[in-house]
């Protein structure tokens, strides 16, 4: 299984607790892009509303899943259609390996 597999298969872990999904099959996480050489992920998440009550904490799971699969060394992630992505973006800057 390549790394891309991998991170979807981990990102399948990741649930919406008030639509009890996973955040891929609700199609919230998209444009995965994954450098196999360096480990370098990149990837956008939306909530599913604008003013989504997990979306923060749904957006730090994200990135907690994918640096926590073998090979991966850094994770970009970049939350869009969300009314405090800036500040998201502020937490996911800090989650770390």
């Amino acid at each position: 299984m390549n790394l891309k597999d991998k991170i979807i298969e981990k990102l399948k872990t990741v649930y919406d607790p008030e639509l009890r999904e996973n955040v891929v099959d609700l199609k919230l996480v998209y444009d995965l892009n994954v450098n196999e050489k360096d480990g370098i992920v990149d990837i956008k998440f939306k909530p599913t509303v604008e003013n989504c009550p997990v979306g923060l904490q749904l957006s730090i799971d994200i990135k907690k899943a994918i640096l926590s699969v073998d090979g991966v060394k850094t994770a970009n992630a970049v939350v869009e259609n969300f009314i405090w992505a800036k500040e998201a973006m502020k937490f996911l800057e800090a989650v770390k390996k």
